[in-house]
C-alpha cells in the first residue's frame, strides 16, 4: 500500500505594495474610462441626468470611480487576508456588487439613455477594477 502525504494548503498572498500600486492604477483607469464614456454619451445622446434634473458631471464620475476602486481594493485585501482562494471569492463578491450597484440607478429614477449610460459606467469600472486585481494573481 502506498502512503500519500496530505495535501498542503497554499495561500494566495498578494504583497501590499503591489496591491496599492494596482489600486492606484485601477482608480486612475476607471475614472478616465468612465469620463470617456460620459463624454461620448453626452455628445451622442445628450446630457446624462439623474432626477430631479441634476446633470452628471465629470467630477462626480471621477469621484465615484475612484471610490469604487478603493472599495474594490479594500474588499480584495480583506478577502485575501482571511481566505485561501481570494481570487475566486473576490470574483463572486464583485459580481454581486456590480448587480447591487444598479439599484441606486433605478431608485434615483434615472431612465432611458441616462440610466443606460450610468449602468455602462458601472460595468466599465467593475471590469477595470476586477481585471487589474485579477492580474495580480497572474504576475506571481
Amino acid at each position: 500500500m502506498e502512503h500519500t502525504a496530505p495535501k498542503t494548503v497554499t495561500w494566495e498572498r498578494v504583497p501590499v505594495g503591489r496591491l496599492l500600486r494596482v489600486g492606484a492604477v485601477a482608480a486612475a483607469l476607471s475614472a478616465s474610462a468612465n469620463a470617456l464614456v460620459l463624454a461620448i454619451a453626452s455628445s451622442l445622446l445628450g446630457a446624462v441626468v439623474i432626477p430631479p434634473d441634476e446633470t452628471v458631471t465629470f467630477g462626480q464620475v471621477a469621484g465615484a470611480s475612484v471610490a469604487g476602486a478603493v472599495g474594490a481594493v479594500v474588499i480584495f485585501a480583506v478577502i485575501s487576508r482571511f481566505t485561501q482562494r481570494p481570487i475566486r471569492i473576490f470574483l463572486g463578491v464583485a459580481a454581486v456588487g456590480l448587480l447591487l450597484s444598479f439599484l441606486p440607478i433605478a431608485l434615483a429614477g434615472a431612465t432611458g439613455s441616462s440610466a443606460g449610460t450610468l449602468a455602462l459606467m458601472h460595468v466599465v469600472a467593475a471590469a477595470t477594477n476586477v481585471g487589474l486585481l485579477m492580474a495580480l494573481d497572474r504576475k506571481r
